[in-house]
């Protein structure tokens, strides 16, 4: 099992994307994506900049079958801005946040319900 440490609060960002994660692709395109996760395992995953006006972020996830993308939802807080992967799960105040608990915790999606965020793909310098 991969150890992680995509805790936030090394850095003051509320997103704390300004970090070099690995794991974070930015601008990689959904095509681009999935071409990268084709050659990895299962549970392999990146996060890059969502390509729909609707959301900032989505996670590109490699399943058994597939690659699938998850849309990382804003959604306003008590304390601001948070990150949530549906509205009836956790809300985190940062992306890393978020990673950090998929990482141990499994997705809320029928068809990666067993899964966990396991094998970071780090972004190709």
């Amino acid at each position: 099992m991969s150890v992680i440490l995509c805790l936030c609060s090394l850095s003051s960002s509320p997103h704390c994307l300004a970090r070099p994660w690995s794991w974070y692709h930015s601008s990689v395109s959904r095509q681009q994506a999935e071409a990268q996760l084709q050659r990895c395992r299962e549970a392999s995953f990146l996060v890059r900049d969502s390509e729909s006006g609707t959301s900032k972020y989505s996670i590109a996830l490699k399943t058994s079958h597939s690659c699938v993308h998850i849309i990382v939802a804003q959604t306003k807080t008590s304390k601001g801005l948070g990150f949530t992967l549906d509205q009836s799960s956790c809300v985190f105040s940062s992306i890393p946040e978020l990673v950090h608990h998929y990482c141990i915790h499994r997705l809320p999606f029928n068809g990666a319900e067993h899964m966990t965020l396991q094998h970071p793909l780090p972004r190709q310098q």
